[in-house]
């Protein structure tokens, strides 16, 4: 068998999984003090900017699958950050909302998130953070585009 440690190792979407893991971790540690994880900022985020979506426009901002997203809400109701409501006309559809807790919560991520960032970011200079950010739009459009043509 051929040994392709170093070529997996070194490549771009190995360097982006363990840097995902890695940011879950410390967010995470961050974020213990406050009762919730790295995991529940997408959902925290948006349903506190979107008041009133559907579950299912919540799964598709977020980029997360319906079922992951019902366990999490089902485990965010249960901490208090978030409450549903059956649309009367389609019983099937859940309407999302943040509790205060979340709200409250919201207000605490800001400043943490920024500082995520700017851990990130350290030692940059100012046109190496616009690059940054500029190839990784560039990444994240060229995985979106292959994933349409993969789900047509």
């Amino acid at each position: 068998m051929q040994d392709n440690t170093g070529r997996r190792t070194t490549s771009l979407g190995y360097k982006i999984s363990r840097l995902f893991r890695l940011n879950g971790c410390l967010l995470d540690s961050w974020l213990n003090k406050h009762g919730i994880c790295s995991g529940q900022i997408p959902y925290i985020m948006t349903t506190v900017e979107n008041e009133g979506q559907t579950q299912d426009q919540l799964s598709a901002s977020i980029r997360v699958c319906p079922a992951a997203t019902a366990r999490m809400l089902k485990n965010m109701e249960a901490s208090n950050l978030v409450w549903r409501e059956e649309n009367p006309k389609n019983r099937r559809q859940k309407f999302v909302y943040p509790t205060n807790k979340a709200k409250q919560l919201y207000a605490t991520l800001i400043p943490l998130l920024d500082r995520h960032n700017q851990v990130m970011l350290k030692g940059f200079s100012k046109d190496e953070k616009a690059l940054a950010k500029s190839m990784l739009d560039r990444i994240y459009a060229n995985v979106q585009n292959e994933f349409k043509e993969v789900k047509k």
